[in-house]
């Protein structure tokens, strides 16, 4: 897939700085002292080809975002008892698991953080400035954290995602039938064989249900792919920028690159939330983009989304547009598709949602649960590194795009 490309240059410093943090610093839990490890370390390695670099602080609760699940569950249980017995306290109790549900999880709202111990993480900035003066800006991001192991990727594999489906329907099941043999039960009609069909399909689906009691540990996987390669990516276009300022190669007129390396991704995007909502005016005072960089290791796969179900989120036509001309001009295959249920959100989505112009470039197979998702075998030995020159190239061609418009 690679001729020749700019962005091969730097293949080994990407590759090497993922094997580096991975076999120093290892996994990385949301807001842990290993995560703000390899945010030092980035400080130290931005400073040198960033005209300014900052670590930005902010509070938030990593673990409310799956922790939450347990709870949701015990709430389902109970709906599945008092149905038998007392319709109104089974919608009750559908209601609530399945407003955690959908609040929590599919929306990445806070809706139950209150509940879970706060912690602080830190994000790091470093910015470029332009040749001449800045009409716009792009902000270039991947994120600092791993997560924590889905055993039920791990365990289940492929059926991981009918799992996931499965469950969310009878959150759905249980919060439609109870509600309607609630209104049966004040009408007098709530011993119709309609509500035992229901009653019982809800018990069949409790085993399903019940496997997210133990969703996930709370051992962090080694997040090559996700995302120190996304990271690298990033450190990579300092790199390139800064030697750019010597050799001739193309370096932005007119375009501030932002260097942004986000913490708690993986707790419900939490640190980019906190960057846009800081900063949401200056983002939007001057023109800016956002390009994500998340789940790199195969350029065969070379995705750019368009939008995101569960945050949901638009990506921006005219990048996703720049994204395939780039490509193309290369001869690289890309896709373009949406994040599936079951595979939660980017940072991407952060920003979407409030209006910057957005696109997340990946290189995994979305199509289905790949064995290094979320797993332990999140390791570089997964990585291919043309994969992180393809995605330093299309982030190059892209910026020149964004500068020459």
């Amino acid at each position: 897939m690679l001729k020749n490309i700019l962005a091969d240059r730097y293949t080994d410093y990407m590759y090497n700085f993922v094997k580096k943090v991975i076999d120093d610093i290892g996994p990385r839990a949301s807001c842990s002292e290993e995560e703000k490890r390899l945010g030092r370390l980035l400080v130290e390695e931005w400073k040198p080809i960033c005209d300014r670099v900052e670590a930005e602080t902010f509070t938030c609760s990593p673990n409310a975002f799956l922790g939450f699940m347990p709870i949701t569950v015990l709430f389902y249980f109970a709906a599945v008892i008092a149905y038998w017995f007392l319709p109104p306290l089974s919608f009750a109790m559908a209601a609530i698991s399945f407003i955690m549900v959908f609040f929590e999880f599919l929306l990445y709202r806070e809706f139950v953080d209150l509940l879970f111990p706060r912690k602080q993480g830190e994000n790091i900035i470093g910015a470029i400035r332009p040749k001449g003066n800045a009409s716009r800006r792009v902000i270039v991001s991947g994120h600092m954290d791993s997560a924590y192991e889905f055993n039920v990727f791990y365990y289940l594999r492929d059926f991981a995602k009918p799992v996931v489906r499965i469950a969310l329907v009878g959150v759905f099941i249980a919060l439609g039938g109870s509600l309607a043999k609630t209104i049966a039960y004040f009408s007098g009609f709530a011993n119709a064989t309609a509500f035992m069909g229901i009653g019982f399909t809800m018990i069949a689906l409790t085993p399903v249900v019940g496997i997210f009691l133990f969703f996930h540990s709370y051992k962090p996987v080694p997040g090559a792919m996700d995302d120190m390669a996304g990271i690298a990516i990033v450190t990579g276009l300092g790199k390139y920028l800064d030697e750019a300022k010597t050799n001739g190669d193309w370096y932005p007129e007119k375009t501030e690159v932002v260097m942004l390396a986000t913490s708690s991704e993986e707790a419900g995007l939490r640190g980019a939330k906190r960057y846009v909502s800081k900063h949401l005016k200056e983002l939007k005072a001057t023109t800016t983009y956002g390009l994500f960089l998340d789940n790199i290791y195969d350029e065969k796969y070379l995705t750019v989304t368009d939008r995101e179900i569960w945050p949901v989120a638009k990506s921006d036509p005219e990048l996703i547009k720049m994204a395939q001309d780039v490509a193309a001009h290369h001869n690289w295959p890309i896709a373009v598709r949406s994040i599936p249920l079951g595979a939660g959100g980017t940072d991407a989505a952060a920003f979407s949602v409030k209006g910057i112009p957005s696109i997340c470039l990946l290189c995994q197979d979305i199509s289905q649960v790949v064995p290094n998702y979320h797993t332990r075998n999140d390791t570089y030995e997964h990585i291919r590194p043309q994969s992180l020159a393809v995605s330093l190239q299309m982030v190059i061609d892209i910026l020149k795009r964004i500068d020459e418009k």
